[in-house]
């Protein structure tokens, strides 16, 4: 399945997922988050190069995890810019549109993860947790 990105939203995940990688770095390799959500956010901003081909529902799970994040740090990076200039100041405004990017990126990224529970259970008449649903892959 392929999770279309615009150019906007490719750059709103691009530059948070960057800032979030900064952030670790800046902090000290493995204090500001796990070693493993790094590597998944690596792993995320890798493939920010065009739209995205979601192989299989643990892929999409992973993705969802680094999205969430991105999202609720690009929700508190527009708070504080509202707060601590104007609603209507240049770099509000801007947040608030990365965070609109991110938001309708993740929403998409649902409606797939939904879309390949329910092709997994039709296909293979299992529960996508269990090992017949976690070794379904999906081509593009």
């Amino acid at each position: 399945m392929i999770l279309y990105l615009s150019f906007e939203e490719l750059t709103a995940l691009s530059a948070e997922a960057e800032r979030v990688l900064d952030a670790n770095a800046a902090a000290g390799h493995g204090i500001a988050a796990p070693p493993q959500f790094l590597a998944e956010v690596e792993n995320f901003a890798d493939q920010l190069v065009g739209d995205v081909s979601v192989t299989s529902l643990e892929h999409q799970r992973s993705m969802r995890r680094v999205i969430d994040v991105l999202l609720q740090r690009c929700r508190a990076r527009m708070d504080a810019t509202i707060v601590d200039q104007h609603p209507a100041a240049e770099s509000a405004v801007a947040a608030y549109f990365d965070y609109a990017h991110v938001l309708a990126a993740s929403s998409r990224l649902d409606v797939i993860g939904t879309e390949m529970e329910e092709l997994i259970r039709v296909m293979t008449g299992d529960d996508p947790d269990s090992d017949a649903g976690r070794r379904f892959s999906f081509p593009e």
